[in-house]
C-alpha cells in the first residue's frame, strides 16, 4: 500500500556501526542506532571507522561510509510520486532505488552539482573530486554548465570545480577496488550475480526510462 510521507518518518536506520549521529530540523542531536527514524530535514552525520545502513519508506537504501554527512530535504512517496531531494556534503555512500511509480523525482546535491537518478543503483565519493560510478539504470549529472549522462553499467564520471568530465568505462575489478577504497559493499548493491548478468546480456537498466 502507498502512502503519502510528506510529513512524517521518511525511513530508518536499519544498520550502523561505530559512531552514527542525527541531528534533526530542532537541532536536536540522536543516537543513530538500529530502528532509529529518519525525518524531513535530518542531517545524518557518519564518523570515522562507522558505517550506516538507511532504508527508505519507497524501499530504496542507503549504503553510508565513515565519514560522511547527508541531509535529508525532502521526500515524498505515494501511488503517483516518488520524490527525493538529499544533500551529500562530504564522504562516500551506495545507494539502490528502482522506480516505483510514473513521476519519478529524485536528485542529490553535492558543492553546486546534480546527480539525477533513474531506477539507479550507483554508488559515488564525494569531497573536492568526486566519482560517481553506475551499476545499473541511469544517473545524470550537471553543474558548472556541464551535463553528462550515464546510461550503462560499469560507467563512470569524475568532477569538480572545473566542471564536469567525461564518462568513461570502468572494470568490474576497478569497480570493486573503488568499493574497497571507499568502505562500501558492492555484492549487498548489486548482488552475487552481478557480472554473470553482464556475461549473459542481461537488463541493467529497469525502470530508468
Amino acid at each position: 500500500m502507498f502512502t503519502s510521507l510528506a510529513h512524517a518518518g521518511i525511513g530508518e536506520i536499519t544498520e550502523s556501526n561505530g559512531k552514527v549521529q542525527i541531528k534533526t530540523v530542532k537541532a536536536k542531536r540522536i543516537e543513530g542506532a538500529p530502528g532509529t527514524e529518519i525525518s524531513l530535514g535530518d542531517l545524518l552525520k557518519v564518523r570515522k571507522k562507522s558505517a550506516a545502513f538507511v532504508r527508505m519508506k519507497d524501499d530504496s537504501e542507503f549504503q553510508i561510509s565513515a565519514k560522511t554527512t547527508l541531509i535529508f530535504d525532502d521526500f515524498l512517496f505515494d501511488s503517483e510520486n516518488q520524490k527525493m531531494r538529499a544533500r551529500i556534503i562530504d564522504g562516500a555512500l551506495a545507494y539502490d532505488g528502482e522506480k516505483l511509480v510514473p513521476n519519478d523525482d529524485r536528485e542529490f546535491s553535492n558543492n553546486g552539482f546534480t546527480l539525477t537518478v533513474r531506477g539507479t543503483k550507483f554508488a559515488g565519493k564525494f569531497g573536492t573530486t568526486s566519482q560517481v560510478v553506475l551499476l545499473k539504470g541511469a544517473v545524470g549529472v550537471s553543474g558548472k554548465g556541464d551535463d553528462q549522462m550515464l546510461s550503462g553499467p560499469l560507467q563512470s564520471v569524475i568532477f569538480d570545480q572545473s566542471g564536469v568530465g567525461e564518462p568513461f568505462k570502468m572494470s568490474v575489478e576497478e569497480i570493486r577496488a573503488f568499493f574497497d577504497d571507499n568502505d562500501l559493499d558492492f555484492e549487498r548493491l548489486v548482488g552475487p550475480d552481478y557480472e554473470e548478468s553482464l556475461d549473459t546480456g542481461g537488463s541493467l537498466c529497469v525502470g530508468c526510462n
